[in-house]
């Protein structure tokens, strides 16, 4: 079902006229693999059959026929296809990143060749628990990455105030189905219960290095780690459980040794392969540990995973900046095959998309917020004449006046009261309420655009129910600063 979304997307991609449209990498710039390697472009021809070779890859490693070579040649395939992608909904920024990592760690593992009687000897255990040290070192860094921000901003990262902020921050750009929006309603307005959560989630990060050091800790923070992401796929529409998610397995499935004594294991019966996993693992813990991809530039798929890093608060003095589309090529995008909403606009200078370029996105969008405030090492993400501003508000399409007047009411509500506002019931629900009222309006004006776009394609010569849901905007474009 991905696959076809996937390729979808990326038929309007690869021909939307888009300079983003000619990147390919990992993350959201997009990078590098390895900080080294620049991934061929595929034609949208090209892209589906690498797909289906990654699948194919992929069940043939559970066959008894050469696991371990399937295992490799998924992962190559892997940089293949996902870096086409990075513009995708599901698949931009870290949600993919530890696929090929596990899939060439468990292709160092001779074990699969002893299990399909293509090697002699002793089965081992080694490789999953490298693996757990590889995915251990990334929720440790994330942790500290929060923690230091914390120290930054002199503000703990574990206030219920800062969960508000990201959650509430998602519902603009990732809104959610009926029940999934009651419930994180109650939550922004329950900052004591979302000081639990933050909490739990600092002491889950910071604390999954001991998930190594045996089994019982192993399956206590495994489980742990999919409750974790599939919150944050409800409550942010964040999907980290499709990609990412299926690698803590590595957690729940007992190794029955100590941590030293598999190392010891791989290193004296194993090691022309065990070396090479215990580089590449190593790599990964000493680009967790210094932090690389916070203080340099990433260098995915190792990563220390800086993600939700500034301790927040929907009426603290930082920049704001949130974003409302509607999803043409899927209908919502929680869904794969999506335009990723929120990273690029006309307001910044590193993820850039121009005022033209608005034109050609198949969505409707609306960006805006306020610049002021910005720290001085997030200054250099923000275009120079969008420093400093109260208001900020662009567009690909016509805005009603009622719905900008909405919009600066929701920036002169957060701006312009105290933190403690946060912590006030009746405020947020104003606020939340506030939020709907911009949705609702913003639904409004992109249907009546889409309308006006379908009555001038059907009113030219020879065009004949043109499909404006699939189609770019062409007209009406707002992107001017306010």
């Amino acid at each position: 079902v991905n696959m076809r979304a996937h390729a979808r997307f990326y038929d309007w991609f690869f021909a939307s006229g888009l300079s983003l449209a000619e990147k390919r990498g990992l993350g959201a710039h997009p990078s590098k693999i390895y900080k080294l390697i620049t991934p061929p472009t595929l034609t949208p021809a090209q892209l589906p059959l690498v797909g289906c070779g990654f699948t194919a890859c992929l069940v043939l490693s559970c066959m008894p026929i050469a696991p371990r070579v399937f295992l490799f040649m998924g992962a190559l395939l892997y940089f293949l296809y996902f870096p086409q992608l990075f513009a995708d909904a599901t698949l931009s920024g870290h949600s993919t990143i530890l696929i090929p990592s596990v899939l060439l760690l468990l292709s160092c593992s001779p074990s699969l060749d002893h299990e399909v009687g293509l090697w002699s000897g002793a089965s081992s255990t080694w490789p999953l628990q490298l693996i757990r040290l590889y995915i251990c070192s990334g929720y440790f860094s994330s942790g500290m990455c929060k923690l230091l921000c914390g120290i930054r901003f002199r503000r703990f990262w574990g206030r219920g105030s800062t969960l508000q902020f990201y959650i509430f921050e998602g519902m603009w750009s990732r809104p959610a189905p009926p029940a999934i929006r009651a419930l994180q309603w109650y939550l922004v307005k329950s900052p004591t219960l979302l000081t639990l959560f933050a909490c739990g989630s600092l002491v889950l990060e910071t604390g999954f290095l001991v998930a190594a050091l045996n089994d019982q800790l192993a399956l206590v923070f495994g489980v742990s780690g999919f409750l974790f992401h599939g919150g944050i796929l409800m409550l942010q529409g964040l999907d980290f459980v499709s990609y990412w998610a299926p690698a803590l397995i590595a957690f729940l499935v007992p190794l029955g040794a100590p941590t030293s004594e598999l190392l010891r294991t791989g290193w004296a019966l194993e090691p022309c392969w065990f070396v090479p996993a215990a580089v590449y693992t190593a790599l990964q813990v000493l680009v967790a540990a210094t932090l690389y991809d916070l203080w340099l530039d990433d260098v995915l798929p190792f990563s220390c995973c800086p993600m939700f890093m500034p301790p927040r608060s929907p009426y603290d003095k930082l920049p704001k900046w949130w974003t409302m589309t509607d999803a043409p090529l899927t209908g919502t995008t929680r869904a794969a095959g999506a335009m990723e909403p929120l990273y690029w606009s006309p307001a910044s200078c590193v993820f850039k998309m121009s005022h033209d370029e608005a034109k050609l996105l198949p969505q409707k969008v609306v960006w805006f917020g306020s610049s002021t405030g910005c720290p001085a090492e997030a200054t250099k993400f923000i275009e120079r004449d969008c420093r400093g501003r109260d208001f900020m508000l662009f567009s690909n399409f016509e805005l009603s006046a009622e719905l900008k007047e909405l919009l600066h009411r929701v920036m002169d509500e957060v701006n312009n009261n105290d933190l403690c506002c946060a912590t006030d019931t009746r405020k947020m629900h104003g606020l939340l309420t506030l939020q709907q009222e911009c949705l609702d309006a913003f639904s409004a004006c992109a249907a009546a655009a889409r309308s006006r776009d379908a009555a001038a394609a059907a009113s030219k010569p020879g065009v004949h129910g043109a499909a404006c849901s699939e189609t770019p905007s062409r007209g009406h474009l707002g992107c001017k600063l306010e």
